[in-house]
């Protein structure tokens, strides 16, 4: 008699559960009716990936801004087209001659949009400028009579996206792509302003020769309120706003990461047993100079690269691979020289690849490869197509989900404290009045895929994303 009442009760609680459990649809219905996204523009959906259906969507036609959600177009494409196994080569040259260990002549660095070269994410790759010096070494070289030179023209200017804010270019996050990049192309200025606003002292670190800061700022008695720019004609950093007498230490974007490579080289050769005698006109006093390879160096894996700028939303990482898909493109048609409008070609690369893939493009509006343009916008179908695709093809036993990170931590308290937020992988994407995920559930063996793109609500970030975090478990929950 006990055992049928115990049973009884299980039954009884399973039930209870199963009455409480959402449907797709309904956990997306609930979502989409809080008062915070009445006049919000948005888009969900839900596929079943073994049977290619939708199985819950809400408004799956309309194009929103994606934010970073198209990092993962790009690292599909980049995937595909590039191979897992793909690595950022820069070349080292010594132009000039070799004589009883003194080398007369420069040291070239030859720059071809490597974004990891010095990267403080990638800390256990080759270090670019230990390997210069034991090149060095090894060819018994001890003295060096000429110029370090950093070659960054494989990319022609404007180095950022032209759909980028001029806002955002002076920050850490608006770091832009170069054919030479170096320290995440980012460096550490320290400033201070004093009570007429004017700069009294400044210094960057990493050091980057060349690089100012200019002070436009009016004096304004205990308000402290400034906004960074880059100016590249310069360069500088350029401080507006109002200001008092007080100091400044924040990160910023690097306008000219080559020269920052360039000194970081000179530094390491002054502080070695190799002798360095800077004289830029060295390489012109030598007959029959030969330019030979001295250094090839070797960025991480491209399945690194993309893990790393998944995991941090990293803008310059991503941008840097629509680049590198460009250049490709570019190349393979017999060209030479970059044109101004690599971003172009390479969304044009990324699309007709996708398209091979049969997933339609139509309602995909990609202007970059990070998101950091307001101007991208895409469907949810179009991410629906685009993660369906991605969770069957395998490149070299390497899956797009495999590189993603999980939801821990990353979709408000809700997810956060239940299991499912180590199984769900997603990427996250935001910006003011907008939060968007896409993604796979569960991650190693994805069964669902889905999208999830709000722009315009009406609460704060943390709330929506807080929103969003409760639907994915009441869609999940007990699947």
């Amino acid at each position: 008699m006990m055992k049928k009442t115990i049973i009884s009760i299980i039954v009884a609680c399973a039930t209870v559960v199963q009455a409480l459990a959402f449907t797709p649809q309904e956990a997306v219905n609930k979502f989409v009716s809080h008062s915070s996204l009445r006049y919000a523009s948005l888009g969900v959906i839900v596929v079943d990936l073994d049977s290619a259906k939708t199985i819950a969507s809400y408004r799956p036609e309309q194009a929103n801004i994606t934010a970073s959600t198209m990092k993962t177009v790009v690292s599909s494409a980049a995937l595909g087209l590039m191979g897992p196994h793909f690595r950022f080569e820069t070349p080292v040259y010594l132009d000039g001659q070799v004589k009883g260990g003194h080398f007369k002549g420069n040291i070239i660095i030859r720059g071809t949009g490597d974004p990891t070269l010095g990267s403080v994410f990638l800390p256990c790759q080759a270090n670019i400028v230990d390997e210069i010096l034991e090149a060095l070494r090894a060819q018994g070289i001890t003295r060096v009579e000429g110029a370090v030179i950093g070659d960054d023209s494989y990319y022609s200017y404007p180095y950022f996206d032209e759909d980028w804010d001029a806002g955002d270019l002076a920050y850490d996050y608006g770091a832009a792509v170069h054919a030479l990049n170096f320290h995440d192309n980012l460096v550490k200025a320290s400033f201070t302003l004093d009570s007429r606003g004017r700069l009294s002292n400044y210094s960057f670190s990493p050091a980057v020769p060349g690089l100012k800061v200019v002070s436009r700022c009016r004096p304004h008695r205990g308000r402290n309120s400034i906004t960074p720019y880059l100016d590249y004609s310069v360069p500088a950093l350029v401080i507006t706003g109002d200001a008092s007498s007080k100091s400044y230490k924040n990160t910023y974007a690097n306008p000219t990461p080559a020269p920052m490579l360039v000194d970081s080289v000179e530094r390491a050769l002054l502080r070695s047993e190799i002798r360095y005698d800077n004289d830029a006109g060295a390489r012109d006093e030598v007959k029959d100079a030969e330019r030979t390879l001295l250094v090839l160096h070797k960025s991480p894996e491209l399945t690194e690269v993309i893990t790393s700028l998944l995991d941090r939303s990293d803008n310059m990482f991503a941008h840097a691979l629509l680049r590198a898909i460009g250049a490709r493109e570019w190349e393979n048609r017999g060209q030479d020289n970059m044109p101004s409008d690599l971003d172009v070609i390479g969304v044009e690369a990324v699309k007709r690849w996708l398209e091979q893939q049969g997933v339609d493009t139509e309602s995909l509006f990609m202007r970059d490869g990070s998101g950091l343009a307001r101007a991208n916008k895409a469907s949810v179908n179009f991410f629906a197509d685009m993660l369906s695709m991605m969770a069957h093809r395998r490149f070299d036993g390497v899956r797009l989900c495999d590189l993603m990170p999980t939801a821990a931590g990353r979709a408000g308290n809700t997810l956060k404290s239940n299991p499912l937020s180590d199984s769900i992988v997603l990427k996250s994407g935001s910006m003011r009045h907008v939060q968007c995920f896409v993604g796979y559930y569960p991650g190693n063996e994805p069964r669902y895929a889905f999208a999830v793109l709000v722009n315009n609500f009406t609460c704060t970030q943390a709330s929506i994303r807080e929103q969003i975090g409760t639907f994915l478990c009441n869609l999940f929950e007990g699947k």
